[in-house]
C-alpha cells in the first residue's frame, strides 16, 4: 500500500507538468512509455515460448513516436542525410505500417527455419501497432489542436476518472443490479454497475473540466522548483451538452476494452502483470492498458465531432 502510495505522489505532479509545459521532455515521456511497454509486451510472449522479432519490434517501435514528433513540428526526420530525396519523404502512419511489414517479411525469408514464420511476424507486428501505434496518438493529439497539452491532459484526467468511478461503484455495489459481470471469463471483478459509473464520472468531469483544468495549473505551478517561471496559457475545451455525452460513452467503453484487452492477454499467457517496475501498481503496459485505445477515441472526437 505504501509503495502505490508513493509512486502516485511521485509520478502524478510530475506527468500533470509534462503533459502542460514538455516539448522535448513530452516526446522522452511518450518514448519511455512506449519503449517499456513494447519491452513488457515482447518478454511475456517469448516466456511463454512465442517467437518474435524483439529487435525489429523494438527498434519500430522506438522510431514511430520520435517521426511524428519531427512530422508534427514541420521537420523532417530524414534531413540529417542532407540529400534532396531524403527531403521530399513525408513520414505518414500507413506507410510506417507498410515499411514493417514487408522488413519482417524479408527477416522471415532471410531465415532457414520455416516452422512459426507466420506467428514471428504477426505477434511481432501486432505489438507494433498495439503499443507504439496507438499511443503514438497522444503525439497526434498534443500537435495537432490548439490546446493540444491541455487536451493530453484532459484524456488522462478522464481515464482515472473512469477507473476510480467503476473501482468505487463496482466495490459498492457490483453484481446488486445485473447479476452478470462485465467479462466473468477475463475480469471477474469487472460489473456492470461499475462500468455504468465510469461514464457518468466521466461525463461528469467533462462538463466541470475546466474549472478543473484551471485548479490543476495552479497546483503545478505553485510547486517550488517550478513557479518562477510558470506561465500556462489556456484556450478553453468547453464541451457541453450532446459532445458531453459521445465523448464520456467513447471513452467509457473504450477504456474498459482496452483493459480487458490486455487483461485477455495475459489470462491467455498465464500471467498477473506485465511487469513490476511500477512497484505494486505492476508494469508500464498494465497503467497505459486503457490509453492505448482511449488515446485514438479523443483524437478523432476533437477532429471530426468538436472540429477544432
Amino acid at each position: 500500500m505504501l509503495s502505490r502510495l508513493f509512486i502516485i505522489l511521485l509520478f502524478v505532479p510530475l506527468l500533470l507538468w509534462i503533459f502542460l509545459k514538455g516539448d522535448i521532455l513530452f516526446l522522452l515521456f511518450t518514448v519511455v512509455i512506449i519503449g517499456v511497454s513494447l519491452y513488457e509486451f515482447y518478454k511475456m510472449l517469448k516466456e511463454k515460448g512465442y517467437e518474435v522479432a524483439s529487435r525489429i519490434g523494438m527498434g519500430l517501435g522506438l522510431f514511430l513516436p520520435v517521426a511524428i514528433y519531427f512530422q508534427e513540428n514541420s521537420r523532417n526526420i530524414f534531413s540529417v542525410f542532407r540529400l534532396a530525396f531524403f527531403k521530399q519523404i513525408n513520414y505518414d502512419m500507413g506507410g510506417f505500417i507498410v515499411f514493417a511489414l514487408m522488413l519482417l517479411s524479408v527477416r522471415q525469408i532471410l531465415k532457414e527455419k520455416i516452422e512459426g514464420a507466420m506467428a514471428e511476424i504477426s505477434y511481432t507486428l501486432f505489438g507494433i501497432i498495439y503499443v507504439a501505434y496507438l499511443f503514438s496518438y497522444i503525439l497526434l493529439i498534443r500537435y495537432e489542436f490548439p490546446n493540444g497539452n491541455v487536451l493530453v491532459l484532459m484524456t488522462f484526467i478522464l481515464i482515472w476518472a473512469c477507473d476510480i468511478s467503476a473501482y468505487l461503484v463496482g466495490k459498492a455495489i457490483g453484481g446488486k443490479i445485473f447479476k452478470r459481470r462485465l467479462s466473468p471469463k477475463i475480469s471477474p471483478n469487472k460489473s456492470i454497475e461499475g462500468a455504468i459509473a465510469g461514464i457518468v464520472g466521466v461525463f461528469i468531469v467533462i462538463l466541470f473540466f475546466d474549472q478543473i483544468y484551471l485548479l490543476i495549473a495552479n497546483f503545478v505551478c505553485g510547486i517550488s522548483f517550478i513557479s518562477k517561471n510558470c506561465s500556462l496559457t489556456y484556450l478553453k475545451v468547453g464541451i457541453k451538452g450532446v459532445h458531453a455525452l459521445i465523448l464520456a460513452l467513447g471513452l467509457g467503453v473504450f477504456a474498459e476494452l482496452g483493459d480487458l484487452v490486455e487483461s485477455k492477454i495475459k489470462r491467455e499467457l498465464g500471467i498477473k502483470d506485465s511487469g513490476n517496475i511500477l512497484l505494486g501498481h505492476g508494469g508500464f503496459l498494465d497503467r497505459f492498458d486503457s490509453a492505448l485505445f482511449v488515446l485514438p477515441v479523443v483524437y478523432y472526437f476533437m477532429k471530426y465531432v468538436v472540429h477544432m
